[in-house]
């Protein structure tokens, strides 16, 4: 399928929101949305912005995306979303309406898949409004699920913009991937972006508790193994750890206190910030060192992690 014209939008608006949970749709098919029409436009694509900003119900809303598409002669047109549903699903889908988007359209979901998401293929949706009714071929891409625990740990926008537009150009725009890549989920934030090789996760001088952890050991094929003591909990043993392992607790408001990692393949080497201590010392994850205390009630609130 020849690519060179394309309209892009987010769905919804902040008039009739999406879906929610661990972020907002609305907010981040909107991030998503700019970043991917922003590195196609210095790739020299053509780029149109169809997303509505004004309806007021979503009849209104899908009916100008149509009219904002349909003015511009494109090759395809792409709807960026979120999906939802009650916390159960996780993963990426791509809906489209006829077979003729097939091969981008899986595509792209191969491209999300690699950053550690549930790939859920493609699907074939001749119901929804927008799919049917643009003059180009459409696909909408669900990048992932925004009430998902799972989905929400791993997401990032700028890594989920690179995704998409890898999968339409089949370019990959990450210059240099990290050794590893981590997030965690800080109190009253939530989940923070993905930070990468020794850079600071979670917040200094604030007095927010560090309640969970993601870390991505892809990029490296680590063979990590995680211990964690839990406020109110205690220890946790999460063996080896993957891509879909979240380390502590989420909307339980309880404090990682303690962390012992165990990295068998590569040397890998951590620190922690403690309330009332501050940073520990750089530490190899050997298995038997602990960061953090127990039985002092000092929350872990931030952890750096690096690969030498």
């Amino acid at each position: 399928m020849r690519l060179k014209i394309l309209n892009v939008h987010g769905g919804h608006n902040f008039n009739v929101s999406g879906a929610y949970g661990y972020f907002s749709e609305t907010t981040e098919d909107r991030k998503v949305k700019d970043i991917v029409i922003s590195k196609l436009r210095s790739l020299n694509f053509t780029v149109y912005d169809c997303t509505d900003d004004k309806g007021k119900t979503q009849n209104e809303i899908l009916k100008n995306i149509v009219s904002k598409c349909n003015a511009h002669t494109a090759d395809l047109d792409i709807s960026i979303h979120f999906n939802a549903s009650n916390g159960e699903g996780h993963g990426v889908e791509i809906l489209q309406y006829s077979n003729k988007t097939q091969e981008v359209a899986q595509n792209i979901s191969n491209a999300i898949a690699e950053l550690g998401f549930k790939n859920r293929g493609v699907k074939q949706r001749t119901d929804l409004y927008v799919l049917k009714k643009t003059k180009a071929p459409a696909i909408l891409i669900e990048c992932c699920f925004c009430d998902s625990e799972i989905d929400a740990s791993l997401y990032n926008a700028d890594r989920m913009a690179d995704a998409i537009v890898k999968g339409l150009t089949g370019m990959n725009l990450n210059i240099s991937k990290p050794k590893i890549a981590y997030n965690g989920h800080v109190q009253n934030l939530g989940w923070n972006d993905a930070v990468c090789d020794g850079a600071t996760c979670g917040t200094v001088g604030q007095n927010r508790r560090l309640e969970a952890i993601h870390i991505d050991t892809r990029y490296s094929n680590l063979d990590l193994y995680v211990k964690a003591h839990i406020a109110n909990e205690g220890w946790h043993d999460y063996g080896k750890i993957d891509n879909n392992t979240v380390i502590g607790t989420v909307g339980k408001s309880e404090a990682l206190e303690c962390l012992c990692l165990n990295c068998t393949n590569a040397n890998l080497m951590y620190r922690v910030h403690q309330a009332n201590v501050g940073w520990s010392s750089w530490t190899k994850a050997d298995g038997i060192s602990t960061l953090g205390s127990v039985g002092q009630g000092l929350q872990l609130e931030a952890i750096e992690i690096k690969i030498l």
